[in-house]
C-alpha cells in the first residue's frame, strides 16, 4: 500500500455551529505546545500570540512596581511609628523638656515630616505608573474582543466552524481569560489606591501593618493568575 493511500480519511474534519461554544477558561491548555513557525501563523493568530507576549511584558513590569511599592510602604509605617513614638515620649516629658530641647525636637519631627512626605509621594507614583499598566491590560482585553467578534462575523457570512488559533483554544477563551487577567488587576488597582490614600493618616499599628501586607501579597491574584498567563504563554508557543 502506497503512502498515500494509508492517509485516507485523516483530513477529516468535525462541523460545528458558526456560533463559538462557551469555553472552559478555568482549565490550562493541555498539551506542551511546539515551537511555533511565526510565518506561517494567520494573521489573527499572530495578533493573539503578541498579545499573550504583552501580557507577560505588562506583568513582569507590574511585579516590579509592586515590588517597589511595597518597600515604601514599610518606610511609610516605619517613619509613622517613630512619629508616634516621639510623640509619646514628648507628652511624658513636656513639663522637664526645656526651650532648647523642645526646639530640637520640633526640627526633628519636621525632618521626619519631609521623610513622610516624600515617601507619600513616591507611593502615589508607583500607583500611578501602575494605572498605566491596568489601562494597557484592558485595550489588550479590547483587542481579542474585536478579534473574537471579527472571527464570529466571519464565521456567519461563510459557515465556517470555529477555528482552533494554534492548539487546543478558540479566541473566545483567549477573550476570556484576558478578561479574567485585566479584573484581578483592576481590583487589586483599586485596592492599592486605597492604600496610598489611606496609610499615611492611620495611627493603628496593626492597620498599618495589614494594609502594607496587603500591597506586598496582592490578595486579589493568587495562583490564578499564574495558571493563566502560563496557559496563555503554553498554548501561544511561548513556552
Amino acid at each position: 500500500m502506497s503512502e498515500s493511500s494509508s492517509g485516507k480519511g485523516s483530513g477529516k474534519r468535525r462541523k460545528s455551529s458558526g456560533t463559538p461554544r462557551k469555553s472552559d477558561s478555568s482549565s490550562p491548555s493541555p498539551v506542551k505546545s511546539p515551537s511555533v513557525n511565526y510565518a506561517k501563523l494567520s494573521p489573527t493568530a499572530k495578533k493573539v500570540r503578541d498579545v499573550a507576549a504583552d501580557w507577560h511584558n505588562l506583568i513582569q513590569r507590574w511585579e516590579v512596581l509592586n515590588t517597589s511599592g511595597a518597600s515604601v510602604t514599610n518606610k511609610i509605617v516605619n517613619c509613622k511609628l517613630t512619629n508616634i513614638e516621639s510623640s509619646d515620649a514628648a507628652e511624658m516629658t513636656v513639663e522637664q523638656t526645656s526651650a532648647v530641647s523642645a526646639a530640637g525636637t520640633g526640627e526633628a519631627a519636621d525632618g521626619m515630616s519631609k521623610e513622610l512626605e516624600v515617601c507619600c509621594n513616591q507611593l502615589t507614583d508607583t500607583y500611578k505608573a501602575m494605572a498605566k499598566l491596568w489601562e494597557k491590560m484592558e485595550k489588550l482585553t479590547s483587542n481579542l474582543k474585536g478579534q473574537w467578534e471579527l472571527q464570529q462575523y466571519q464565521s456567519d457570512q461563510d459557515d465556517s466552524e470555529t477555528s482552533i488559533l494554534f492548539q487546543t483554544w478558540p479566541i473566545q477563551h483567549f477573550y476570556e481569560v484576558s478578561a479574567e487577567l485585566s479584573e484581578m488587576y483592576h481590583k487589586e488597582l483599586k485596592l492599592k489606591q486605597a492604600i496610598s490614600e489611606n496609610i499615611a493618616h492611620l495611627s493603628d499599628r496593626h492597620t498599618m501593618m495589614f494594609l502594607a501586607s496587603s500591597w506586598l501579597h496582592q490578595p486579589y491574584m493568587g495562583n490564578r493568575r499564574d495558571i493563566l498567563l502560563e496557559s496563555m504563554l503554553v498554548e501561544t508557543g511561548h513556552r
